[in-house]
This record gives structure tokens, sequence and C-alpha cells, in this order.
């Protein structure tokens, strides 16, 4: 079977650990098929070829485990996200891992496929945080309410936006470890409050409000440090139109929202490049969430 894993915007603005948006591209493929031993074949990006250390491998076991099974397969990973860029690269593989074994199996319990997934999450960031591999089954903008027990709430969005892709890498490792325990009450009270408007613009479709709204206060800027580019690109999209711009996951990435999508992208990479970063743009729309079909 071929299994299309897709890239996702974990936070999406000032959601952190909440909120997630699948994208249409890019996507890892995995072509996977029972066998009497596990081998494990990779192409595209360089991720880990041995099967006890590649998160897509680690998440089919980890499913395994979970339903007190063993099967051998031949999996092979084309790895079309790039890893540490925000686009969750690291979860696609894990739900694609972990799918593929599901359907192999006739699984078709989400809680077990969510759960085998996150093993190979934590695998990859040490953390287990469920905001790139609940989009990336679910499609759409998700919710995450709950891990211990699964509770995502799902909103059918469909729209376009711009990536920026520079290169260089944010460890997600690195970018959680620098946040603090305890933040001030008054930014936890300014990201509650975008966070509820920025739903109820969503579900209106109202684009331009829900680009005001990507402001974040519990997040970026203790990560700052590692991203000392971020205010400079963003200046650059919202000067040329966008109607707003966050991270995306833990960066590098960024996103932006507008009209002129191709000429936002044009102003955030000359913003990258005028910092010494070679960039690169895309533009993309919301996806449908991992796909699984007959070779």
């Amino acid at each position: 079977m071929k299994v299309l894993a897709p890239a996702t915007i974990a936070n999406f603005g000032p959601g952190f650990d909440v909120f997630g948006l699948c994208l249409a591209k890019p996507v890892d493929v995995i072509i996977f098929k029972e066998s009497d031993e596990v081998t494990l074949e990779v192409e595209g990006f360089d991720v880990p070829s041995d099967p006890e250390k590649n998160v897509a491998s680690i998440s089919a076991f980890a499913l395994l485990k979970m339903l007190n099974m063993e099967m051998g397969f031949n999996m092979k990973l084309k790895k079309g996200i790039r890893p540490k860029s925000g686009l969750g690269s690291s979860g696609a593989s894990a739900i694609g891992g972990a799918l593929a074994v599901a359907n192999a199996l006739g699984v078709r319990d989400k809680n077990l496929i969510i759960k085998a997934a996150l093993e190979g999450e934590k695998a990859a960031s040490g953390s287990v945080h469920g905001d790139n591999v609940i989009p990336a089954l679910f499609g759409s903008f998700t919710i995450l309410k709950s891990l211990h027990y699964l509770e995502v709430f799902k909103l059918d969005v469909d729209f376009e936006l711009v990536v920026v892709l520079p290169e260089v890498e944010v460890s997600t490792r690195k970018a959680r470890s620098v946040l603090p325990r305890d933040i001030p009450l008054g930014d936890a009270v300014k990201n509650l409050a975008l966070a509820s408007a920025l739903i109820s613009a969503l579900k209106e479709g109202d684009l331009e409000t829900v680009g005001k709204l990507l402001d974040d206060y519990l997040v970026i800027p203790y990560r700052k440090p590692l991203i000392p580019w971020f205010d400079k690109v963003r200046k650059a999209a919202l000067d040329s139109g966008a109607y707003g711009v966050s991270l995306s996951g833990s960066g590098p990435a960024m996103f932006a929202l507008g009209e002129d999508l191709r000429n936002i992208g044009k102003s955030m990479v000359e913003a990258f490049e005028s910092e010494g970063i070679r960039a690169e743009y895309f533009i993309t729309k919301v996806g449908g969430g991992a796909k699984c079909s007959d070779v």
C-alpha cells in the first residue's frame, strides 16, 4: 500500500500545542508491504535508515506492540518534508508509519493510531505533543482538547496560504527547552482572547480577520533568540499586504495569509536574504489529511 502523510502547521498563531493546520503539500510517501523481515529504505531528505531509529518505523513498531502482535514489513520512505523545518516533518512520518500498519491489520481506532504516532514523535522531539500528528491524520484545522483520552475538534476550512522556508534549522527539542514553566497571567489572557476570536473568524470564513489574530504571547517571545530574523521577515510580509504572518510550529518556516500570496512570499524571501539566509517560498492550501491507497 501507499500512504501519503502531509505537512502541517502546529500552533497556528496563538494555539500552542492545541491548534494544527493540515497542508496539501509537501508530503511524505510511504510504500509498505508485509514481509518476513523488517527493512527500511529512505529517499529524499536525510533521515535515519535504521528501523530502530526512524520515526516512521518506530511508530509502526509501537502500534504492533500495543496490539500485542508481531509482523515484518518492507517500508520505503520517500521523505518530502524537510526535517527541522517547522512543517511537521517527524509528525508526518510518524502518522504515516502508524497508519500503514493500521491499514495492513484493519485497525480503524484513531486513538490507537495517534498513540503509536506519538511514540515516533517523542523519539524525534523528546516530548509528546500532538499538534502535528493530529491534523496530519484528521486533515483541515484541528483543535486538540486532550491526548490522554483522544478528544479532537475539527473545523473544515478551505483557503490558500504562502509558506516560506529558509535554509536554517530549528530543533523542536531545543525550541521547546527554552520555554518557561510559568507565564504572566496577562499574556495568558491575551492568547486566550486571540485563540477564541480566531476560531470564530475561521468558522465565518473571514480570512482577513484570521490573519490579524495570529499573534502569540506565550511561545514566540521566548524563542526569539533562536529566530532573530522573525520580526524583520514578519514586517516585510505585512508591508507587502499580508493579513497576518506567524511561525510554523517551532520554525524556521513561516506562513502568511493574504490576497497576493506570490508577492508576499517574494518579499519574505528577500527579507531573509537581506539577513544572509537563503530561502524559498511555495503556495499551498489546506489539506485533507493522510491518505492510504493500493500501490
